[in-house]
């Protein structure tokens, strides 16, 4: 998902949220935990960004293993933040927040 800086980023973050983690069939409790890391990152993110107007958007992306069939399994997840380069330097870069899940067996 790509959110502008102009954006409110709870709202715009919860429903994405929900909707891709649904297909992982996660327990209430991981879903929470990964939405406020979600909105506190993009919050932290856009207040920088706009203090240093260097950047343009916020990227949030969600990255689960291949085969998620067993929902006996325990879901683990962490966080990576990027700050994205721009080739031509008139460009205005991106903030990727990325989420990477895991069973843990």
């Amino acid at each position: 998902m790509e959110l502008s800086l102009d954006f409110d980023p709870k709202d715009a973050i919860e429903t994405w949220i929900m909707d891709t983690l649904h297909p992982l069939g996660l327990n209430a409790d991981l879903v929470r935990k990964v939405l406020k890391s979600a909105q506190d990152s993009a919050t932290r993110a856009r207040q920088t960004e706009i203090s240093t107007q260097e950047f343009g958007h916020i990227h949030l992306v969600a990255l689960d293993v291949k085969d998620h069939s067993s929902k006996n399994s325990t879901w683990g997840f962490f966080r990576i933040e990027k700050m994205e380069s721009s080739p031509d330097s008139q460009e205005l870069k991106g903030h990727s927040i990325e989420f990477y899940f895991y069973r843990e067996e």
